[in-house]
């Protein structure tokens, strides 16, 4: 859960950080995020947010692997790219299954930055946790739309992690083929079902932090 929400279910799907009003990337032109976009997620900009970065590390090195989602239309993988450094802060989230994930994230862990509620769903790219889950801010502020009044700073209620931009896909895998795969009904038939079958995204769709297994991201 990402960026200012309505008040929606607790596991509606996270909408986007916060971006520093750098250019789109994807756009090749001057377009700025627009004043209304949501204030919960936050692009990491001063040194007090910041962290060491991780020694870069393939894929297939990562000790743990999920799914990130987040509207684009509020924060998409070409705002992640266009934050400072490449890092924004994955806030907003308002889920306990969701935020107890989150506490087990490590630096190095990779994460496929899924596209939701847009007209074709799809991963469209992967990021890397920089840091450990830490209290969210957002909640803790009476003017941030995610402000939780029960939430203790000393025992925070809901925690954050940083992210960085690793890479676009070389095309997006979207969420129809991807049940396709599962039904063995994609290109690689029956390795679809068995990769794919048991994916949460797949049978807890709105769940915006959840686990990938090995074979799962190596398939998609």
């Amino acid at each position: 859960h990402r960026g200012a929400h309505k008040q929606k279910s607790h596991n509606a799907p996270r909408r986007g950080m916060r971006p520093v009003g750098a250019p789109l990337a994807h756009l090749g032109a001057a377009l700025v995020r627009r004043s209304m976009a949501p204030k919960r997620a936050r692009a990491i900009a001063s040194a007090s947010t910041s962290t060491k970065k991780p020694k870069p590390v393939d894929d297939g090195d990562a000790t743990g692997l999920w799914l990130l989602k987040s509207e684009p239309d509020e924060f998409s993988l070409d705002d992640l790219r266009a934050s400072p450094g490449g890092v924004a802060q994955w806030d907003g989230v308002r889920n306990a299954q969701a935020r107890n994930l989150m506490k087990t994230m490590r630096v190095g862990d990779r994460a496929f930055f899924y596209h939701s509620s847009c007209k074709v769903p799809a991963v469209v790219g992967v990021c890397e946790v920089v840091r450990c889950a830490y209290a969210d801010p957002t909640a803790l502020d009476p003017k941030a739309p995610g402000f939780d009044p029960k939430s203790d700073p000393t025992n925070p209620r809901w925690l954050c992690v940083d992210v960085k931009f690793i890479r676009a896909m070389r095309r997006e895998v979207t969420l129809s083929e991807l049940r396709r795969e599962a039904a063995g009904d994609g290109v690689t038939g029956a390795d679809g079902v068995k990769a794919l079958a048991s994916m949460t995204l797949l049978h807890r769709a709105r769940l915006s932090v959840q686990p990938v297994t090995r074979a799962e991201w190596e398939h998609v």
